[in-house]
């Protein structure tokens, strides 16, 4: 009798305040302060992209928390992955915005200190890269093709454990194009600049910068012409995509086959495809430190989920960087990102001797 009294009590309670029991319960957000740490510097697409994130995401997560951004670039990205795991607190608080990160995981980048198995998965983003070129490289070129006739020219990096450094050597090594490399700018945004400044002629941009800011000012200067782009083919990524439209320009393989005929069998070709396949699929990776509370990561995934609907986001991205990302915030998501921080042994171990090579170039 006292344990009914007791409910009913509560039950009158809630009705007073106008509240039924399950909403007694406060939002975990609710009041607080998260840090979206993005690990690239400003001005790159990793941060534009991130902060258009950060703009939207919290009106989508219980409690409508406050999103703070910190930069943390350096060492590929590596920095921003490192902090999160070995000084940021599991207290749901900190939230990470990454790009490269899954590719340095499966490689065993030195430069990565922590785990990422260890990291809560809140969501991937597929991406598209596009490899660019000076027009005035080697004497002019007015195609994509007319790359294969040029050489001693130099392409740019942002480290040599990099999954996008790794795939643009492979590029130009499957095609048989002489070429100088130059790795270590801290961003894409010093990485463009360098190219400007030809200092470097070649470089690659995930899409939201080559829509925002190549496509519309070097392209249409004339002063840049696009070589070839990188989706990833296993995932369902064809050369039809709504997100290529209007880049004249092929997917690398389409490219290979169209200037030299079918590509051979070779373990560098495998190696390719295995760094492309998890460079694309999990282009960006938003992670919670490891031991974040489940409620606070199941919260921020459905959030991320319910981002993809969401029209304002939709029109801050088209306005901001002409290109609307796609996040893909499920268990089979996470199921896949795991499988994939474990690749082929054989392959794997050829990687690291092709970035072992890659940073003995760098040195000479």
């Amino acid at each position: 009798m006292t344990k009914f009294l007791r409910a009913a009590g509560r039950l009158a309670l809630f009705a007073a305040i106008g509240i039924g029991p399950a909403q007694a319960q406060t939002p975990f957000y609710q009041g607080k302060t998260i840090s979206l740490i993005i690990n690239f510097t400003a001005g790159g697409p990793t941060d534009t992209e991130g902060r258009i994130v950060g703009r939207h995401l919290a009106k989508h997560v219980a409690g409508n928390p406050t999103i703070v951004v910190r930069n943390m670039g350096g060492a590929g990205g590596a920095i921003g992955a490192n902090y999160m795991g070995q000084v940021s607190l599991p207290d749901g608080l900190t939230l990470g915005y990454f790009s490269g990160m899954a590719a340095a995981a499966a490689l065993d980048d030195a430069s990565l200190k922590v785990d990422l198995t260890k990291f809560g998965f809140v969501a991937a983003g597929q991406g598209i890269s596009v490899a660019y070129a000076r027009t005035d490289l080697g004497g002019g070129i007015k195609t994509p093709a007319d790359i294969l006739t040029k050489h001693d020219f130099w392409v740019g990096g942002l480290s040599a454990d990099s999954d996008k450094d790794v795939r643009i050597r492979m590029q130009m090594d499957l095609l048989g194009i002489p070429y100088h490399y130059l790795t270590g700018y801290p961003g894409s945004a010093e990485a463009r600049l360098a190219l400007q400044r030809n200092e470097v002629q070649v470089y690659v941009e995930s899409m939201p910068t080559y829509r925002s800011a190549i496509e519309p000012g070097l392209v249409k200067e004339g002063q840049a012409i696009p070589l070839w782009y990188d989706i990833n083919a296993e995932a369902g990524a064809v050369a039809n995509s709504p997100d290529t439209a209007g880049i004249p320009a092929q997917p690398f393989e389409e490219f290979y086959k169209s200037v030299k005929g079918p590509p051979p069998a070779s373990e560098k070709l495998a190696a390719f495809r295995l760094a492309n396949a998890i460079g694309t699929a999990f282009q960006r990776l938003i992670l919670t430190p490891p031991n974040t509370p489940p409620e606070a990561t199941l919260a921020l995934r459905k959030g991320m989920a319910e981002l993809g609907a969401d029209a304002e986001f939709a029109d801050d991205a088209m306005k901001t960087i002409r290109f609307i990302p796609r996040y893909s915030a499920t268990e089979k998501a996470e199921t896949s990102y795991r499988e994939s921080l474990h690749p082929d042994p054989k392959t794997k171990a050829f990687i690291r001797e092709y970035i072992e090579e890659g940073k003995a170039l760098v040195k000479k």
